[in-house]
């Protein structure tokens, strides 16, 4: 068994779950997050707003995984992410699980 942590701008959100629902995950989290980018001192010297850094709307998912699906949501997310018109895709995260109870 797998977690699986999946991170993308929260224009993708619905694209998720639809993968998710293709490949057969019935229960999963998600939540709303907000990423940040470092940028230079240089950057936010010129940043009209001083010292505020912009983030960008994104989301989370949890998912508890079996290995075969696991290699499914993979592929799922391998052909999404190369349909989308954007430098941001849809990143997937796989933590091996030891124990659960």
């Amino acid at each position: 068994m797998k977690l699986i942590l999946i991170t993308a701008i929260s224009d993708y959100q619905k694209a998720i779950q639809e993968v998710l629902k293709k490949i057969g995950v019935k229960h999963y989290s998600f939540h709303d997050v907000h990423g940040y980018t470092q940028e230079s001192q240089q950057e936010i010297e010129d940043n009209w707003f001083g010292a505020e850094i912009p983030t960008t709307d994104s989301v989370l998912f949890h998912i508890f995984l079996e290995d075969a699906q696991y290699d499914a949501l993979t592929e799922a997310v391998q052909t999404l992410n190369a349909t989308l018109d954007s430098v941001s895709k849809v990143h997937v995260i796989s933590l091996k699980i030891e124990n659960h109870v």
